[in-house]
């Protein structure tokens, strides 16, 4: 094995190859090209686990701009929730994608990236802390969540955790398909069946209505146990 070889990098780079192929292919024969291919991540890491002096439900959804590289152009927070230091743009601003393709043509797009980190406890109960605070209006070319969910703690889970989801969501909104990127396999499937449940408004191209990936990183926190209550004498 090569150093640094990376199967998933891999597998993403030859499905990008085989488009664009497929796009000459079908310029060549006369056929009809296909108008939007959505940009989708080839790399990414995840980010940091929260600071243990942060106790409640931290949400951060952010606007990536993707060049015509794959190379993360711009990032526009949409909404955080308040935290001395973001947990979330600066991993982001490392990601690279197969960028997004118009008629054939490869294009600078954007892509919705959202982050989720439960709170150090059992349930999904209320919290301390602030609520998460709209900053901008994101463009339509993102799919926007209209509709989310926090995942639940595993029950047979130790210690914290945290996964990747990519989603495709179709033009009616709904989540179409989803994979694990990475993450914590013991967190992974808890982190899957949270991103069937949200919804968003479509992306749109040109005034239509597309299907677009979107990346939504779901964070959990070992719940805190309080010391045991003696019982009354």
């Amino acid at each position: 094995m090569r150093r640094g070889w990376n199967p998933a990098r891999s597998a993403f780079m030859l499905s990008h190859l085989a488009v664009c192929l497929l796009t000459l292919g079908t310029v060549a024969s006369g056929q009809a090209i296909a108008p939007f291919v959505p940009a989708r991540l080839i790399t990414a890491s995840l980010p940091p686990q929260l600071s243990p002096a942060v106790v409640g439900r931290i949400e951060e959804i952010l606007e990536a701009t993707v060049d015509a590289s794959g190379r993360v152009a711009q990032i526009k927070r949409l909404r955080a929730s308040p935290l001395p230091t973001d947990p979330l743009a600066p991993t982001v601003a490392d990601w690279r994608f197969a960028p997004a393709n118009d008629q054939g043509r490869v294009v600078q797009s954007r892509v919705l990236v959202a982050a989720l980190f439960r709170p150090p406890q059992m349930y999904n109960a209320p919290t301390l802390g602030d609520p998460p605070v709209d900053l901008a209006a994101p463009s339509d070319e993102i799919p926007f969540p209209i509709v989310t969910e926090m995942p639940a703690y595993p029950p047979l889970a130790i210690g914290n955790g945290m996964v990747l989801v990519e989603v495709l969501v179709g033009v009616n909104g709904g989540v179409r398909e989803l994979r694990a990127v990475t993450g914590d396999p013991a967190f992974e499937q808890a982190a899957l069946d949270t991103a069937r449940l949200w919804s968003f408004r479509p992306a749109r191209w040109n005034g239509a209505a597309v299907e677009a990936y979107a990346y939504l990183a779901f964070g959990f926190r070992q719940p805190v146990v309080g010391p045991a209550r003696l019982p009354a004498r």
